[in-house]
């Protein structure tokens, strides 16, 4: 064996002096030939080369050209050099063929596509019908697309592999850096000559950068528009990070985490289509369906999402009201973000978690169109009862801001979690129910709350008024009317609670408050503006006894001269001259409030036979202060009277032996 061995040494040592001087022995123009026609038969596109152009044969056969460009109506092609590989095999047998292109820092510039998925769609076909074949090495190569008289940059770095065979497919490998991240790219389109044909094609591609991945797995159709169904996966790490990568505004101030998205999609030039999706976000799970419509006047996004637990505290809170000042938010509402596109969309969970509030078996639906928001809580249960909400946003027609709309109802709920969570109010317990209608408009919420207008009414039961303990006091002040002492702190059980309010230009008008239980009367009326929260009421408050039927009929027999007092059906001689005493003093709300109460107290008379009660005790009263800190003042005259020292002073002027008022 080793006597044939010079013998098989010999077609090496041909080739290495082949090598050697052939490259010395072919004319450039040879040379420029040869790669030109192997570039065109790689690309289809005849090569422009303005450099020189050489040849050498190790460490593998190959064409250096130097000032190439290629042009197309599509796009065009500048490398300053490139490295025509040749395939050895077919060299060996005589034939020339490219086993690879290399093209350091080639700068590709696609002219303005118009429509572009007609001309992607124009590309790939054009690929399926020819018989190129090759394969494209790019280092340090850009992509930059022609508008006007410049370009504009959109990947300033890449380092791609692409290979394509005629008929058969095109494979993309390699990272670009887009938007100042650099994404890793893997892809593949099969069976080009069934796309060229109409048919179905394979296609499958991989995006992964720092921010975001996504993913697709399925088929791709040319006929009729480009159309491409299968598996589509998108992540995030930091949603609201990603979205400001795309260049994306996000909907909220808050959330956006973890984020991922997977579902059988449907792409067309039409639109998007995802069905039986599955959403991960902020730790929620959701399963539904989106379909995204582009080819109108303006894009349309519908979709329907269903939860088993949602929780939405990431997104912000349930109160209007500022919780940590006390006051209004004075930050610029704006609903730029809904004019760019109309939404429907549809929720139900099971459960939802919006800071401290929770609602159960929950359907909620978001409108927006033309700029205008609509947000509807069609039932849920929540507090104990079930709650209902709308709201409705629209663009002022001068200046800025949103004009708003807002109706709640709740019924049979717990009134103080659910006043505590929508308003920030924590003086109210018990179970009833309540309306809340209210419209106006502004640049924030401080500006809508100055010109609110609208409707409020409460009705609860067995419950109390939290802050205040008006039998306490009321007890402490039948005995000793001028102890005085603080009058905050405690609570005031009762049986019943009814609330009438108007809003009219940011100022709630009461209308009624009445607090009712065995052994109280509370009667409130006045007005409180919306904006700075501030209260003044006035109220009479009653300590009230029960008695037997037998002497409350004595009770009300008719004295001489009776004064008009409030309750004098109910009162005693001396309890009534001390209830006349103190109506006549107060405002004319209080009086108002005396002959409502009087009225309840006649009903509780109706039936002879039933025990009744009396009232033992009546006080007018005024509150100020606010929401917060509410101040109640008892009327000092009522107590001067009540306790007597003042009686010289204050009886009148026959007692005090005055023949006459001075002159």
């Amino acid at each position: 064996m080793k006597k044939y061995i010079p013998f098989l040494l010999v077609p090496v040592a041909l080739a290495m002096v082949a090598g050697v001087f052939a490259p010395k022995l072919a004319s450039e123009e040879t040379l420029r030939a040869q790669a030109g026609a192997m570039i065109a038969a790689a690309t289809g596109v005849v090569p422009r080369i303005d450099g020189p152009v050489s040849f050498t044969v190790l460490p593998r056969p190959a064409f250096t050209l130097e000032g190439v460009s290629l042009d197309d109506p599509r796009a065009r092609l500048e490398a300053p050099s490139v490295r025509v590989v040749l395939d050895v095999l077919p060299l060996l047998a005589g034939h020339v063929r490219a086993d690879s292109l290399e093209l350091p820092e080639a700068r590709l510039i696609l002219a303005d596509p118009g429509d572009g998925l007609a001309a992607l769609g124009g590309f790939i076909a054009a690929l399926g019908s020819a018989d190129s074949r090759g394969d494209l090495v790019v280092t340090n190569g850009s992509v930059a697309l022609a508008r006007g008289d410049g370009t504009d940059m959109l990947v300033p770095d890449a380092d791609l592999a692409i290979g394509w065979r005629g008929g058969a497919n095109v494979t993309v490998a390699g990272t670009a850096i887009w938007r100042g991240e650099r994404v890793a790219i893997d892809g593949k389109l099969s069976n080009l000559r069934a796309l060229a044909a109409g048919e179905v094609g394979g296609l499958s591609l991989s995006l992964a950068a720092p921010l975001a991945t996504a993913s697709f797995t399925g088929g791709a159709r040319l006929a009729g528009g480009p159309v491409v169904s299968g598996d589509l996966k998108i992540g995030a790490g930091e949603l609201r990070e990603a979205l400001a990568w795309l260049g994306m505004d996000a909907p909220t101030e808050r959330g956006f985490g973890p984020f991922a998205l997977r579902g059988m999609a449907l792409l067309s030039a039409q639109g998007a289509q995802l069905s039986q999706a599955k959403l991960d976000l902020d730790g929620n799970t959701g399963i539904g369906a989106f379909n995204l419509r582009i080819d109108g006047a303006r894009p349309m996004l519908q979709g329907s999402l269903a939860c088993e637990t949602m929780d939405l505290s990431p997104y912000g809170e349930l109160s209007l009201s500022n919780p940590h000042e006390g006051s209004w938010s004075r930050e610029a509402l704006d609903l730029g973000p809904a004019r760019g596109l109309d939404v429907e969309l549809r929720l139900s969970a099971g459960q939802v978690r919006l800071g401290g509030a929770s609602f159960q078996r929950m359907a909620a639906a978001a409108t927006a169109k033309s700029g205008r928001l609509s947000l509807t809580i069609g039932e849920a249960e929540a507090w104990g009862g079930v709650f209902r909400a709308a709201v409705q946003l629209s663009p002022r027609p001068a200046g800025p801001g949103m004009n708003v709309r807002l109706d709640l109802s709740a019924d049979d709920v717990a009134l103080g979690p659910a006043l505590s969570d929508l308003f920030r109010v924590q003086r109210l317990e018990g179970t009833g129910s309540f309306r809340l209608s209210a419209i106006g408009g502004g640049a924030s919420i401080m500006d809508i709350a100055e010109g609110l207008g609208g409707a409020f009414t409460l009705s609860g039961s067995e419950g109390a008024l939290v802050g205040l303990d008006v039998g306490r006091i009321l007890t402490r002040l039948e005995k000793r009317p001028l102890s005085g002492g603080d009058l905050r702190g405690g609570r005031t059980p009762f049986t019943d609670i009814v609330v009438d309010a108007r809003i009219a230009d940011g100022i709630v008008k009461l209308d009624r408050l009445d607090l009712s239980s065995s052994t109280l009367h509370v009667a409130l009326t006045g007005e409180s503006p919306v904006a700075s929260r501030g209260l003044d009421l006035s109220g009479v408050a009653q300590l009230v006894r029960a008695t037997p039927a037998g002497k409350l009929a004595k009770a009300a027999a008719p004295a001489p001269n009776p004064a008009p007092v409030p309750n004098a059906a109910l009162a005693s001689g001396s309890l009534a001259a001390a209830s006349a005493a103190s109506a006549e003093s107060a405002a004319p709300s209080v009086a108002g409030v005396a002959a409502s109460l009087a009225a309840d107290n006649s009903a509780l008379t109706a039936s002879a036979a039933a025990p009744a009660v009396t009232v033992a005790f009546e006080l007018p009263f005024i509150v100020r202060g606010d929401w917060l800190r509410p101040i109640l003042l008892p009327d000092p005259q009522a107590l001067i009277r009540r306790s007597g020292a003042g009686r010289a002073l204050l009886a009148p002027s026959e007692k005090l032996e005055v023949s006459a008022p001075a002159p």
